[in-house]
């Protein structure tokens, strides 16, 4: 797109807005927590959750977390972006689910 051309407005009733997606850090929290549960131990790395689920800074959310009760691990590892570059990043795995409310 050009800097002259503007982008169509969705639809409120139009198929790509099934679901409006939260960046709210409450939304954040949520979506890791989701998903560190989906994964069981294998856990999830700095790059996946940035890559995969949108979160951009996981650290602070597994803080919040941690926080709220959740046991979560974190182990130290290199991994692999989608553009091939290697970086040192923690992997996050959920030692048991008992925490408080979100």
């Amino acid at each position: 797109m050009t800097h002259k051309e503007k982008a169509t407005p969705r639809q409120e009733n139009s198929p790509s807005k099934k679901q409006p997606h939260d960046n709210s850090t409450a939304g954040q929290r949520a979506r890791l927590l989701d998903a560190l549960i989906d994964v069981g131990p294998s856990g999830l790395s700095t790059i996946e959750l940035r890559e995969n689920y949108d979160i951009m800074s996981p650290a602070p959310r597994v803080l919040e977390l941690r926080a709220l009760g959740f046991q979560i691990e974190t182990f130290w590892i290199v991994g692999e972006n989608s553009q091939g570059n290697k970086h040192r990043c923690a992997r996050y795995v959920l030692i048991n689910q008992v925490g408080g409310e979100l």
